[in-house]
């Protein structure tokens, strides 16, 4: 993984779970991607769920 997806990864975490960096870091990689993973499928539902409502 180079350096910016690194980043993108600790900001997103860091962003929506209000984790700190040490934290995200000590996850094992496969854990971490896992979280990130998680946390976009859960957004996505909520932004169709959104949509959907607003669609009436």
């Amino acid at each position: 993984m180079n350096t910016a997806a690194l980043r993108q990864e600790v900001f997103f975490l860091a962003y929506h779970l209000h984790w700190s960096w040490s934290e995200i870091m000590d996850l094992d990689t496969s854990e971490r991607r896992s979280f990130v993973k998680l946390l976009s499928e859960q957004i996505e539902r909520e932004n169709a769920q959104i949509k959907a409502a607003r669609k009436g």
